[in-house]
């Protein structure tokens, strides 16, 4: 693996999910202050909306990369052609269905969602204007697909950089001059969106420049293709919707507007892992990509193996911090919120991703060897067990609003720990305990790290009463977790190779 271009790609998309997280952490507060956190849970759930779309979309743009960069590998132009742009116009002809939809969804709105009678508007506008951004992103996906296939994480990072930086101006500008409205959310959206669009496609030319847009390269044949094996893409993102993107509607209809609110300011920290880990995780697909093309194993192997070592590194370590300071957190950002229930409902939420997220690239490898319909199957069994639980909690347990992530949680962690080591070893030819005992070591090794956090916390060198003191807090015990954990995570030649290109910063 390049590490060069290894180094460039992570710390540019950490940047990225930076201004992104940044945004969320200064304007949730903010929004909530100003319109209260029923009117707030309306935009995280307009967006889960646009996730249920992807359902859809996914069956053809999951794959358009694989299929795309193995054509460049192999050096194939016109065949990259052929992909590009069935792809391409297969998503327009989607988008054109998700306009009908969501001009009825938006009409009849109030008959869907609980929605108090003096948002009812502002709420409807909201969800134009977001699903105006989806259908500019869905006919847009394949554009990204270039600096996805020549591994130039770094320039769609710049571009999610400036998109977020235009996000917040505009916001603060709408916020500023007008009464703040929560569809001033979907309107910044939608202004990304076709950012977003310009941006890629210049990027698109530039990378690509042999790319054309021509309706004779069109063909049903490679659109059929891409589409049939995506199928079980869209059927595994149907049993992801289900387990994580259900939880506001649901909430919305067992607890109410009010319900669904709180509910949503827990997404916060979840929503920001999953951003670092939508940073992470794709920068090691290229590589491990053209390992299986090349029918090198190895290869494909130690890059899995390094992924692995990054996400601990780069989401791991931070978040075993939050699961003791969390309190403490949201006691700072939202004082006017319950701390101790936002901080135990996020904790909810994150159980399955501590025992999956030690080997979160192992999804990867249903998408790399293909195998995507065993896999599929089994994520419809997990998603109809935790919609059943989740129902069945919310109807006759005392839990009320916890009773959603613990749902979550349950069916989460048994899938983590029963099908996906077992398959994902099986996809690789390897023993069954292969990722087993790698799952075990991560969660050891996070456990090490609460242990280390909360002594540190009991401690009380440094009591924490406001932000200066939390964030020196967290620098110092997190500092004391990265010099724990470098040296178990990674080989001394490997860690020498590091310091010295620190060092020389010239060359990175």
């Amino acid at each position: 693996m390049d590490r060069r271009r290894f180094v460039v790609n992570l710390v540019s998309n950490f940047f990225s999910a930076l201004s992104g997280v940044g945004i969320s952490f200064f304007l949730t507060p903010y929004i909530v202050e100003h319109l209260g956190r029923e009117a707030y849970g309306f935009f995280p759930l307009s967006n889960n909306f646009v996730m249920y779309a992807g359902i859809i979309t996914t069956a053809l743009n999951s794959m358009s990369s694989r299929y795309i960069t193995i054509s460049l590998e192999k050096k194939d132009i016109k065949e990259v052609n052929v992909y590009f742009n069935s792809i391409l116009f297969g998503n327009i002809a989607i988008s054109v269905g998700f306009i009908a939809l969501s001009a009825l969804f938006c009409l009849f709105i109030n008959n869907v969602l609980d929605i108090p009678g003096g948002l009812l508007e502002d709420v409807r506008l909201l969800f134009v204007f977001i699903f105006f951004s989806l259908v500019i992103n869905v006919s847009s996906a394949v554009f990204s697909v270039a600096a996805f296939a020549l591994n130039r994480f770094d320039r769609l990072a710049y571009i999610n950089i400036i998109s977020n930086a235009v996000k917040l101006c505009a916001v603060v500008l709408l916020f500023y001059f007008f009464k703040p409205k929560i569809y001033f959310l979907g309107v910044v959206t939608a202004l990304t969106a076709v950012y977003m669009l310009y941006a890629n496609y210049r990027l698109t030319k530039k990378l690509l420049p042999e790319v054309v847009i021509d309706k004779s390269f069109f063909s049903w044949k490679a659109l059929s293709l891409v589409a049939g094996f995506g199928m079980w893409n869209s059927i595994i993102a149907l049993s992801n919707v289900i387990n994580t993107q259900l939880d506001l509607l649901i909430a919305n209809h067992f607890f109410g507007a009010s319900g669904m609110g709180f509910l949503s300011l827990t997404k916060f920290i979840p929503n920001a892992i999953y951003i670092l880990l939508g940073i992470v995780v794709p920068i090691f697909l290229p590589e491990m990509l053209k390992a299986y093309a090349q029918d090198d194993m190895v290869k494909l192997k130690k890059t899995l193996d390094l992924s692995f070592k990054a996400i601990f590194l780069v989401v791991l370590l931070p978040l075993a911090v939050f699961f003791v300071y969390g309190g403490d957190f949201f006691r700072l950002w939202l004082p006017t919120q319950d701390a101790e229930a936002l901080h135990l409902l996020s904790v909810i939420t994150l159980l399955p991703f501590i025992v999956h997220g030690t080997v979160e690239t192992v999804h990867h490898v249903f998408v790399i060897t293909n195998k995507l319909k065993v896999a599929s199957i089994w994520g419809i069994f997990i998603s109809v067990l935790n919609f059943v639980l989740v129902i069945l909690l919310c109807l006759y347990s005392s839990l009320g609003i916890y009773a959603i992530p613990l749902a979550a949680a349950i069916s989460g962690v048994f899938s983590h720990l029963t099908f996906t080591p077992l398959y994902a070893a099986h996809c690789l030819k390897e023993k069954k305990s292969y990722f087993f005992l790698k799952i075990i070591k991560g969660l050891i090794g996070f456990t090490v790290l609460i242990a280390v956090t909360y002594c540190w916390k009991k401690a009380d060198l440094i009591a924490v009463g406001s932000w200066a003191t939390f964030i020196l807090n967290c620098a110092i015990i997190g500092t004391v977790l990265l010099i724990i954990t470098l040296p178990v995570q990674f080989n001394r030649a490997t860690l020498m190779e590091g310091y010295k290109r620190i060092f020389k910063k010239g060359k990175i």
